[in-house]
Formats: structure tokens, sequence, C-alpha cells
């Protein structure tokens, strides 16, 4: 907190609160107008935040509030610093904001985990090696295709497909995923 200064062009914490406290209501009306002007084009920050994180820098002595200055003035100073600081962070910022994301499209995968996981993978395919028409059922299962999807996708006849099937899943029985305990 910066209110040891003693500075006497500046309010000291009680003076801050009891000036704030006197804002009246067409005052605190313009301040949440000017904030929502403010925090446009901000991305996770609304007018009501930088309004509120004004009243936090305010009350902390981490900005000043000058004497005889009037507390609209003071709050809409305050209230661009901030979003300037916000908009330059933004900016510095190696992610881009304004491209959207799919929720269901990032991979939350360590790459750790993605390692382990491509590795189970080929480990799985091994189990199949040397049966291509196996091989194949087992990559339509892996993405997600049953039944006669997964037919179509391996482009095997009915009863090719059957057999190839009934072979993946007695290869795959005796599979051992990678990291398991014993």
């Amino acid at each position: 907190m910066a209110w040891s200064s003693g500075d006497p062009g500046r309010l000291d914490f009680q003076e801050v609160q009891d000036c704030l406290a006197r804002l009246g209501d067409a005052d605190l009306r313009r301040a949440e107008r000017i904030a929502d002007f403010l925090a446009r084009g901000l991305t996770g920050l609304k007018g009501e935040d930088l309004l509120q994180e004004a009243y936090v820098k305010l009350l902390s002595g981490e900005r000043r509030f000058p004497r005889d200055v009037y507390p609209l003035k003071v709050l809409k100073s305050v209230m661009h610093s901030e979003a300037s600081n916000a908009r330059k962070g933004a900016r510095a910022s190696p992610i881009d904001v304004r491209v959207a994301v799919p929720e269901d499209s990032a991979d939350r995968r360590s790459p750790e985990i993605e390692m382990l996981a491509s590795e189970q993978f080929r480990a799985l395919l091994a189990t199949c090696s040397g049966d291509p028409d196996a091989e194949l059922v087992v990559l339509a299962w892996a993405d997600g295709l049953k039944g006669a999807e997964a037919q179509e996708a391996t482009g095997l006849a009915g009863k090719t497909f059957d057999a190839a099937r009934k072979r993946a899943t007695r290869k795959l029985a005796g599979f051992e995923p990678l990291g398991a305990a014993p």
C-alpha cells in the first residue's frame, strides 16, 4: 500500500473513502457509462469490472486521489489508465483473444499424455501386425466407427470383415496397455 507517503497534495485513505461514499446517483451513473465506454473492446473486462478496479486502486493507495479534483474526473482517469494497461497487456500477449476457438476443439492433453497415447496406439497396431485386414478393423474402431460403418470404412466384404473383426478381437484380448500395473 502506498499510504505512508504523507503527500499533502493527495487524499489519505479516510478522505478517499468519504469522497467516494459521497458520490451522488447521477455521478455514479455517469461513472458507470464512462466505464462501459472505456471497457469496449476489452476481452474479459466489463465496465463494472473497470469501475470496481478503479475503486480498489484508489482505496488501496496504489493510485493517487489528488486534492481539489472532482471525484468523477479522478475515477475516469484511473479507469482510462486501467483500460489502457489491459489493452497493452492484450497486445503483448501471445494469445490472440480475437480468434474464436470452439470449446470442444481444444486438446487439453499434456505432451506426456499425447506421447503415451501415441505409443499405446502403435503398440495396439503392432498387436495386429501381419494381418492387414485386422489392422484395418482396429483403425476403423480407433476412428470411433462400429458395425456397418466400420465395415464400409475398411472396404472389406461381409464375411471377410467378420473374420478380421474376430481375429482383431482375439488379438486385442491379450493386449497389455503400456504403463499398466502388473
